[in-house]
This record gives structure tokens, C-alpha cells and sequence, in this order.
């Protein structure tokens, strides 16, 4: 799965428990959840893997979810 389409994921996951929220609210509680799952994500392979080969990976996921 592309950083996008991975992005993408996040935030739809999180866009439809929101279902009962207005539409603005909805899309910014996405997004700033998909961004702590993200950032969790990297801390925790931080802490166990050094180098970390997947950080660009998940950086990259995170620049998506920004621009959505």
C-alpha cells in the first residue's frame, strides 16, 4: 500500500466512527486522529528498531494525511 492509499486508510477509518459529527468537525477529529496513530506507530519502532528502515514509510503516510 502507497503512503497515500495507507493515509487515506487512516483517515477514513477514523472519518466514519465520526459519523455524528458535522462535517468540518468530522474531517479535522480524522485527521488529527489518523496523526496520533501515525506518530505512535513511529514512536514505538523507534524504541525497538534502530535503524528503523521503516520511517520514511510512515513519515511519508503522515505528509499524506496532512494534506487530506
Amino acid at each position: 500500500m502507497t503512503p497515500k492509499e495507507k493515509a487515506k486508510d487512516l483517515y477514513d477509518s477514523y472519518w466514519y466512527c465520526l459519523l455524528q459529527s458535522n462535517i468540518e468537525k468530522r474531517n479535522y477529529w480524522s485527521q488529527q486522529c489518523a496523526l496520533i496513530a501515525v506518530d505512535e506507530i513511529i514512536k514505538e519502532m523507534n524504541s525497538v528498531m534502530l535503524p528503523n528502515p521503516f520511517k520514511q514509510y510512515w513519515n511519508e503516510v503522515k505528509n499524506e494525511i496532512e494534506k487530506l
